[in-house]
């Protein structure tokens, strides 16, 4: 096999599953041995499934992601498990069910490896958690454990949420995939809130077919979220796979590249022409985007929307609350209805012009994140993700490059709504052109 089991794929392992090559119970044992070494430096989990190494696992092939571990960012309810979101308020809180989401993945009988860390309820404040690239630098946020498990070997897969970047930009930071698909099309039922127009599911993995893999299984209509959609992604015709015609490509240049720093933007460039040479027809477009509008207006919803999910509780116990998540909360509390009105009409308005401009292109993309990780003060800017996740549209980002000071630079890629399969098809196409193979030196880390 071309990976050690740490790095190999859900496809990969699913073979070898299947096959016999290896048991389920090989494959726990051999990843709880690599957390048992790294998570000390690297901060992965809150809870550790109990029941991992004890229980006799049965294989029976119904499912690829059957035998398959995956971690749960810890605002996931979990039966087994305790849901902490990270912080003292909910520090021994077990729901005694569990999420839409991990219902489904017990379903695909995959391996729940435990909770992950997550910044304080989803919010901005740095974790514990450590980039294995680089342990000055940050792991982003707020899906941080989940992001540094798949990229230091932990497990294959995880689940993470994102209200403005959280997955894509520790999946930026981290060199791994990060895919967050449309607005509705994955229950939330189960998932502590931040903001609830705002609010995606997602996931990590170390491939597009991977993610896509995922998307099979959690996709669906779910009564219990009052946004679900009844639409059902036809995977039967529409089977993501590596195009035989290049795409058609928009790249949003004006913000992204006035906000990337030098070494982003060099080497996003050399990616354009890239696939460009690869056969991709490549336009710029976006410039009738208002990026400050969309940002101010994002921010209004979320802090708005996240003060109404924690009065109760800042109410009570206001010093329980992480520094970022206090601001957040504190600020909405303090703006007028008629700004949240606005911003929710001006998100409507943006939504609309963004399925306009993805009528011509079959994706748009931009950098991930300004720069690579930067340092553990903060958990990066959010800003490059952000509208994205306020017109509700599916975005994946994926590694392409290392930066001048050796950490990795992910590309953002868009579609239109509940066009989720052919954003999986062209990042296929994209991720073959890159073909990424870097992976972190943890234990030459020289905070090691």
């Amino acid at each position: 096999m071309e990976n050690p089991l740490e790095y190999s794929t859900i496809e990969e392992l699913s073979g070898l599953l299947s096959s016999s090559k290896l048991s389920t119970k090989e494959l726990i044992f051999h990843l709880l041995e690599r957390s048992k070494r790294l998570d000390p430096l690297l901060n992965v989990w809150v809870t550790i499934n109990p029941d991992l190494a004890s229980k006799n696992y049965v294989h029976n092939n119904t499912s690829v992601l059957d035998g398959i571990p995956i971690g749960i960012k810890d605002i996931y309810c979990t039966e087994d498990m305790k849901t902490t979101c990270c912080s003292p308020i909910y520090e021994e809180y077990n729901p005694g069910y569990d999420a839409q989401a991990v219902k489904l993945l017990r379903q695909g009988n995959a391996v729940i490896m435990g909770k992950t860390v997550t910044t304080q309820f989803a919010c901005g404040d740095p974790p514990p958690t450590k980039n294995p690239w680089n342990f000055s630098r940050t792991p982003g946020g707020s899906s941080s454990g989940s992001a540094v498990g798949v990229a230091s070997g932990i497990f294959p897969a995880a689940l993470g949420s994102q209200t403005a970047g959280s997955v894509l930009r520790p999946a930026s930071y981290n060199g791994i995939v990060g895919f967050k698909p449309t607005y509705g099309l994955v229950s939330r039922h189960g998932v502590f809130p931040v903001a609830l127009s705002l609010d995606t599911m997602g996931w990590f993995t170390r491939s597009v077919t991977d993610a896509t893999i995922l998307l099979r299984h959690l996709e669906g209509y779910d009564h219990a979220d009052k946004d679900s959609q009844n639409i059902t992604l036809d995977f039967a015709s529409l089977e993501p796979k590596v195009p035989s015609t290049p795409p058609l490509i928009g790249v949003v240049e004006n913000f992204y590249y006035e906000n990337s720093d030098h070494s982003t933007l060099e080497n996003f460039k050399l990616l354009i022409e890239k696939l460009s040479k690869a056969g991709a027809k490549v336009e710029v477009t976006g410039k009738t985007f208002n990026f400050d509008q969309i940002i101010n207006s994002h921010k209004t919803i979320m802090n708005c929307e996240a003060s109404h999910t924690h009065k109760n509780n800042h109410g009570l116990r206001p010093h329980d609350f992480a520094p970022k998540v206090k601001e957040i909360i504190e600020d909405g509390l303090r703006t007028p209805v008629y700004e949240y009105i606005e911003a929710k009409h001006f998100q409507q308005e943006f939504t609309t012009q963004v399925s306009e401009v993805l009528k011509k292109y079959d994706v748009l993309i931009m950098p991930t994140a300004m720069s690579g990780a930067p340092t553990t003060e903060s958990t990066g800017q959010p800003v490059f993700q952000a509208p994205w996740t306020m017109a509700g549209v599916p975005a994946i980002s994926l590694p392409y490059e290392l930066d001048s000071d050796g950490m990795p630079l992910g590309v953002q890629i868009i579609s239109t709504h509940f066009d989720d399969l052919k954003l999986l098809s062209t990042s296929m196409w994209i991720e073959k052109v890159v073909n990424f193979t870097q992976k972190p030196s943890i234990l030459n880390n020289q905070s090691f």
